[in-house]
């Protein structure tokens, strides 16, 4: 199952980068009501919400070369990123008119607090992170694990495995470089 994504994530990125609408008009059936929930999440009203997310996929066709990553963390990082800075717009529109009430609102919108957008983008998190680990070498993997998800410590994690503190920092510094990969989209999604 893990390669049909990854065979259906390059299909999407070649045939958009080639301009293919049927591709672009699959992608966008496939996730215009997930971004749509995550943009309701960030502003409350839905018809700005929708233009939003439509901007977004205006913006992934008129730059449809430059996708060469995860499709569906660009799209989500995009959406997020579009919310945001219509956010930024309204606070400005808002201090500028001196709107205390509508500010206050602003302000108290609970948008990041939306637990079912978030749930969906931490069960998406948890799978990358369990994909992440299972692609780390034997030994480093089983270091990573042990620190990180077990909580031993250096010192520890070298006497049960047998092996040398410089060991185990050297395989810790390979997997949280890895990870850091792996994980990019999450990085600056969050």
């Amino acid at each position: 199952m893990k390669k049909e994504s990854q065979i259906t994530q390059s299909f999407f990125i070649k045939n958009i980068n080639e301009g293919n609408e049927e591709a672009f008009k699959i992608l966008f059936e496939l996730y215009y009501g997930k971004l749509l929930y995550v943009a309701q999440s960030y502003v409350s009203n839905k018809e700005e919400a929708e233009e939003i997310v439509q901007d977004v996929f205006v913006k992934i066709w008129k730059n449809k070369k430059n996708i060469t990553t995860n499709i569906n963390g660009y799209l989500f990082k995009s959406t997020k990123n579009s919310c945001l800075d219509y956010l930024r717009s309204k606070k400005y529109k808002l201090n500028s008119s001196n709107n205390i009430v509508q500010l206050e609102a602003f302000i108290n919108h609970n948008a990041l607090a939306d637990k079912d957008a978030s749930s969906i983008l931490e069960k998406e998190l948890e799978q990358r992170i369990q994909t992440g680990i299972e692609l780390l070498p034997k030994k480093c993997k089983k270091v990573f694990v042990k620190s990180r998800i077990e909580g031993l410590k250096n010192r520890e994690i070298s006497d049960e495995l047998d092996i040398s503190i410089k060991t185990v920092e050297n395989h810790m510094s390979k997997a949280i470089k890895h990870m850091r990969l792996h994980l990019r989209e999450f990085l600056s999604f969050f």
